[in-house]
């Protein structure tokens, strides 16, 4: 073996042990510079406007964050201390006995074949739901002593500040190091754009939309806990086929069991008509076939999202699997050919 062989094999030694270690600093601020990296590409074309007319890249991605914090995470904050409050209210509503669910009436409502399994999860709904409220003490300290919050805060604006600023440098830098041809790295850059801009800017806002309506409708017919069933009701409608159903048949059927007759009929009928509306009219404008995922794709990238990486996993997850799938496309039709010769 050679002392050119040798050395070479030393520097990937060396290469892969400063990545690890690399990888495994920079791992616990993973979501907050992937959330960073997706508001920069939402917002780059806004960083665009501005740079013209200022003349000032700086400025302009400093006066784009500004933007940001308006738009996004100032009502952001606010929507997080509603849920939190009104989830932390029902927890002691349900504690102090003014909140009941007679497990033996709503297990007489279901069919027989699921209720043996409906008996299983009702009978440590108790335990369940403060093991839950005991999870969310970290986010509620987040959020109401700030520290934390505004910490993370600044890291995202930090990521989202720099990639609006020296994203064409950054983007060159990346290229000089892989080994991909132009055509490659464009065909992935311009997917990962895609990804981001379908999911967040169509499949997240049509989420939104039926979240929004669907709280409404939990408001007026008496569903206890509206926001929070409209904050799942928003988790619910990313996933493909089922949607919204997820959250709106159990809260019918909660109407239903606890003898809101009426009110049941009531949020099923402004479930199918205002919540199925936009899914069949807004959701086609707003997404297309911008990431062109199979249904089941987008629903194990959720789920498996959200279980990865928490709550920003809804998004990462769509978006990662769109880039999985573009590097397949590249290996069926540019490379197997060529490594099979």
């Amino acid at each position: 073996m050679t002392n050119q062989r040798l050395q070479v094999i030393g520097f990937f030694i060396l290469l892969g042990v400063a990545s690890l270690v690399v990888i495994l600093m920079w791992w616990p601020f993973l979501t907050l510079v992937a959330l960073g990296g997706i508001l920069a590409v939402l917002f780059a074309p806004v960083h665009k406007m501005l740079s013209k007319k200022i003349k000032s890249e700086s400025w302009s991605a400093f006066l784009t964050i500004i933007l940001i914090l308006l738009i996004v995470f100032i009502p952001l904050y606010f929507v997080a201390q509603v849920l939190i409050t009104e989830l932390v209210n029902l927890y002691n509503l349900f504690q102090a006995g003014e909140i009941s669910i007679n497990k033996t009436v709503i297990i007489q409502h279901l069919p027989l074949e699921v209720r043996d399994g409906a008996e299983s999860i009702l009978s440590d709904f108790g335990q369940r739901l403060s093991n839950l409220t005991a999870n969310l003490g970290s986010i509620t300290g987040l959020v109401s002593k700030g520290a934390g919050f505004f910490f993370s805060l600044f890291l995202v604006f930090f990521t989202i500040y720099y990639l609006l600023r020296d994203g064409d440098k950054l983007r060159g830098y990346a290229a000089s190091i892989f080994p991909l041809s132009e055509k490659h790295e464009t065909q992935i850059l311009d997917k990962l754009e895609q990804a981001v801009s379908g999911v967040v800017k169509g499949s997240f806002l049509v989420a939104l939309c039926q979240g929004a309506v669907a709280t409404i409708g939990f408001l007026i017919f008496g569903v206890p806990g509206a926001f929070l069933w409209g904050a799942f009701t928003v988790l619910a409608a990313l996933v493909p086929t089922v949607g919204t159903s997820l959250a709106l048949i159990p809260a019918v059927i909660y109407l239903f069991v606890t003898g809101s007759t009426g009110a049941g009929i009531g949020l099923a009928i402004w479930g199918a008509l205002a919540v199925g509306l936009i899914d069949n009219v807004l959701s086609p404008k707003l997404i297309g076939s911008r990431t062109n995922l199979h249904p089941l794709l987008v629903l194990f990238s959720v789920v498996g999202g959200l279980q990865f990486f928490g709550v920003i996993g809804f998004l990462l997850g769509p978006i990662l699997m769109a880039v999985f799938v573009t590097l397949l496309d590249i290996y069926r039709t540019d490379l197997k050919e060529h490594l099979e010769k």
